[in-house]
């Protein structure tokens, strides 16, 4: 009985958080967390006097909220921040892919930019390499993940999955459990989506050169192109675990044939590039922390006197080959 008791107090738990966060906009928040605290404690209280009916009502209201939450759908129009506002959309024909709402800001600070929306057209038989990025900003085994394609004779084109954020929200990880945010696929030029972190945010920056055969690298531009496509038609929402900046590029990569075993690491994104070198999707040929020096880029980035073409610039050494 106590077990059970302890169950129903958890799970009670659970839905007032998730409550919380779902409805932390409003004024209700407070009342449905609290209201769902109350349930469990009054039906843990039943328990023991009228079991049956404690457990009726109590599965009762979870399967009506379970079929409530699985009915909220993501949704593609609110009032989301500017940087957010489009969602990039591509389309593949013979060797040329075309980019449209290819986020191109130039930023002057943290809210201060000059907003630009381009379209572009990149000729998959120009794809060179593919370039992985790391950024952190304090606890070195949380990261954001983000992947570029490099072209010769053309731009690098970055994709950044992350959470597509309204006016009135902000981060925080837990709401990112609770279907609070969705989940955006960024398609931006370097300039802008590297450079924001390296040069205005100040984060920690590595770039990783991925060891994919051409083959490889040709189908996982296509599924980031069809990605794009895929949630501009049906968004979903963003989930700290299993709908991230770091479980999407894994399956991304393991989609295009890449050889990507499961791993723990995978649930820690500051993990990533070890796992990779470890696996042979980072040149291993020499110790990782000696790659690991060489990819971080903050000094090229900043170095504002040195070659103007940012993309070249931050490749200015054979980092993470």
């Amino acid at each position: 009985m106590l077990w059970a008791r302890l169950g129903i107090l958890l799970l009670g738990l659970l839905h007032s958080a998730a409550a919380y966060f779902y409805f932390s906009r409003s004024r209700h928040a407070a009342i449905w967390a609290v209201g769902w605290i109350a349930f469990a404690a009054a039906t843990a209280w039943l328990l023991p006097e009228r079991p049956l009916a404690a457990y009726a009502l109590f599965a009762v209201a979870i399967v009506l909220w379970t079929i409530w939450w699985a009915s909220i759908r993501a949704l593609p129009r609110r009032q989301w921040v500017e940087e957010n506002a489009r969602q990039g959309t591509g389309e593949v024909a013979d060797n040329l892919v075309t980019i449209r709402n290819l986020r191109a800001f130039e930023w002057r600070g943290r809210h201060e930019y000059e907003p630009r929306w381009e379209d572009a057209v990149f000729d998959m038989d120009t794809l060179e390499a593919v370039d992985l990025f790391t950024s952190t900003w304090g606890d070195r085994r949380i990261a954001h993940l983000m992947v570029s394609f490099v072209f010769r004779g053309a731009g690098p084109l970055a994709f950044s999955i992350e959470t597509r954020r309204e006016t009135d929200e902000f981060w925080t990880g837990l709401a990112g459990f609770m279907k609070s945010f969705e989940l955006i696929v960024i398609v931006a030029r370097e300039t802008d989506v590297v450079r924001v972190r390296t040069n205005i945010r100040l984060e920690t920056v590595h770039r990783y050169r991925l060891v994919l055969s051409p083959a490889v690298r040709r189908r996982l531009l296509i599924r980031y192109v069809g990605e794009l496509n895929a949630v501009a038609k049906r968004p979903r929402f963003y989930n700290t675990l299993f709908a991230n900046c770091t479980t999407e590029v894994a399956r991304l990569l393991r989609a295009s044939g890449a050889a990507l075993p499961w791993s723990a690491s995978l649930l820690l994104s500051g993990l990533v590039p070890r796992y990779f070198y470890r696996i042979g999707l980072i040149g291993n040929t020499r110790p990782f922390a000696e790659l690991e020096r060489e990819a971080e880029i903050g000094e090229q980035a900043r170095d504002e006197a040195g070659d103007p073409d940012f993309s070249r610039r931050i490749r200015s050494r054979e980092q993470g080959r």
